[in-house]
């Protein structure tokens, strides 16, 4: 019984002890970057995509959103 424990524990940590490197070099596989707003609402227009940008973000603020008041 303990034999078998003891061949089930060495297994783990044999198995344990091998990693694969995740630092190896891929080549993007993706599209190419474009500017966001290149193209759809804004037509090129980025102070008009980065004020919409803005307003989304004061929007999405928990504290402006509820008009910053104090928990009782």
């Amino acid at each position: 019984m303990t034999r078998i424990f003891f061949l089930a524990a060495a297994a783990l940590v044999a198995g344990a002890c091998h990693e694969v490197p995740q630092d190896a070099h891929k080549p993007f596989a993706g599209k190419a970057e474009r500017d966001l707003y290149v193209g759809g609402n804004f037509g090129g227009d980025k102070a008009t995509f980065e004020k919409a940008l803005a307003s989304r973000a004061r929007s999405q603020n928990e504290y402006v959103r509820m008009g910053n008041r104090k928990s009782p």
